[in-house]
């Protein structure tokens, strides 16, 4: 894969994303993305595709999510890569660091390696092991799970009640895959 396609596929995360926190004031996120296959290279162009400026003169809008904390999972076939954006204002506002909630999200993913961290963005791999028992997919979904866990833990997702009038499926919305 390219990193056009990532960008793309990034771009139009973005806009979903973008859309969800709009709706729902959801604004954290854990997500599966396909494009990259496990490469953090093109982890890395996904989410900057997430977080370029929307051009509003575009045909298609893109983007938008700069603002909004999100960490994509890519599986591949040799090794799980993740990439967690947390923006300093929204860490602030919201009392959250990026050390706790990828805590929560990397709880279940033995044998993963922090690659690089800095105040907003941290980067993890975490190689498959057959021996182990550790496969990308698994561990991929057993991270969002265990991230949106974590958020409705932290309040930072509704709970979803039954009273709600709203037709927002924040599981869904925050990444989890039924």
């Amino acid at each position: 894969m390219s990193d056009k396609a990532a960008i793309k596929e990034g771009g139009k995360k973005g806009v979903d994303l973008q859309g969800v926190a709009a709706m729902g004031g959801v604004v954290f996120f854990n997500l599966a993305v396909d494009v990259p296959n496990g490469d953090m290279a093109l982890l890395e162009k996904v989410l900057e595709g997430a977080n370029a400026p929307v051009d509003e003169a575009a045909e298609e809008r893109k983007g938008g999510a700069g603002d909004l904390a999100k960490c994509f999972l890519s599986a591949g076939d040799k090794q799980l890569a993740i990439i967690f954006h947390l923006p300093k204002q929204l860490a602030a506002d919201k009392g959250v660091t990026l050390k706790e909630w990828s805590a929560a999200v990397l709880a279940p993913v033995e044998g993963h390696q922090v690659v690089e961290e800095s105040e907003e963005i941290m980067k993890v791999v975490s190689p498959q092991d057959q021996d182990k028992g550790r496969f990308p997919l698994k561990q991929r979904d057993d991270a969002i799970n265990a991230g949106f866990a974590w958020f409705r833990e932290k309040g930072l997702i509704p709970a979803g009640g039954d009273s709600s009038d709203d037709d927002v499926n924040y599981a869904e919305a925050a990444g989890v895959e039924w």
